[in-house]
């Protein structure tokens, strides 16, 4: 009897309630598993307000790039991205490799006016921000309470409503990603 159907399930159990496995995940400060499970599987994850009433951007297939029901937020799975009003904000998901590390690029769009870009590591910390004008610097506090809030319009709904798995693998996602969190 071959195990690998059972493999692909627990697989696609992982991926699919993730985010759920992310938020109990035991984690130090400054991490955010729960970032980095929705980034990773945003094609898999249960996202809010998509049903048969969601619009399909006429150009491209379904479940590619799709807006939620309220149109307020537009999800593209090819290239992960969340869109909210019209890209008021917007975050790019693209790993990327920096010198000596592998990194999530992760850009918030502000009004034009005031655009900058916030890099985050593999584990969902704040590394460093890219403002407008091309300066570099470590994210201080005012950065920070601006990714909180910019989070919490564009993934607290995830979040807010990611799915209890029928079968809970938790043991098996802690095994896997504790040690990148702590």
């Amino acid at each position: 009897m071959s195990l690998a159907p059972l493999a692909q399930l627990a697989k696609d159990n992982l991926a699919k309630y993730s985010v759920y496995y992310a938020g109990n995940l035991p984690h130090k400060k400054g991490t955010d598993p729960e970032l980095v499970a929705i980034i990773d599987n945003l094609d898999k994850i249960y996202i809010p307000n998509l049903d048969e009433n969601s619009r399909v951007d006429d150009e491209l297939d379904a479940k590619n790039y799709i807006y939620s029901v309220n149109k307020k937020y537009q999800y593209d799975f090819i290239f992960p991205e969340i869109k909210y009003k019209d890209s008021v904000v917007e975050w790019d998901f693209d790993k990327y490799e920096d010198p000596g590390n592998r990194k999530i690029f992760c850009i918030v769009i502000y009004p034009l006016s005031n655009s900058k870009r916030e890099y985050f590591d593999s584990k969902g910390t704040p590394t460093y921000v890219l403002e407008r004008d091309g300066s570099k610097h470590s994210p201080i506090q005012s950065d920070l309470k601006d990714i909180k809030e910019k989070r919490e319009i564009l993934i607290g709904n995830i979040i807010k409503t990611k799915q209890k798995p029928p079968i809970n693998l938790q043991f098996i996602y802690n095994y896997l990603n504790k040690s990148k969190f702590n």
